[in-house]
């Protein structure tokens, strides 16, 4: 039998993956992943940081996530594991994301998600997100 805070904690997690599932589509996955370079999904240091995967995770961006799968590296380099980090992490963030753009949770767009993930909790009210949030916009409307 499973203790009653594992269970809350499962049904938590499941119900925020739903919350972005309808805007982290494949389509959108794919056109993050394009904007983030189509990063290798080995992990490379820059400006003394490391990042790992075809979506450039950082592993202050792992941690937020919940630390998922069996380390940063191991997660990272597992797409499937990748993705879900990310739409935890995107989860975890909208509202803070939606109230910064004066929105509900529910109309972001992928483009918005990008801010998250390049600007970090903060990035929807950070200037220097827009031009990434357009680029992954036009990405999903071709």
């Amino acid at each position: 039998m499973m203790p009653k805070i594992h269970t809350v904690c499962l049904v938590l997690m499941v119900s925020l993956e739903l919350v972005a599932s309808e805007v982290l589509t494949e389509e959108c996955l794919s056109c993050i992943r394009q904007y983030k370079t189509g990063g290798s999904p080995l992990c490379n240091i820059h400006r003394g940081e490391t990042y790992c995967s075809r979506y450039i995770i950082t592993e202050g961006f792992w941690e937020a996530c919940g630390s998922l799968g069996s380390g940063f590296v191991k997660c990272t380099s597992d797409d499937w594991c990748a993705r879900r980090c990310m739409k935890v992490y995107f989860n975890r963030f909208a509202s803070r994301c939606a109230e910064d753009l004066k929105k509900e949770t529910y109309q972001l767009t992928c483009g918005d998600y990008i801010r998250m993930h390049n600007g970090g909790p903060g990035g929807c009210a950070q200037g220097s997100t827009e031009a990434a949030a357009k680029e992954v916009d036009r990405c999903m409307a071709n």
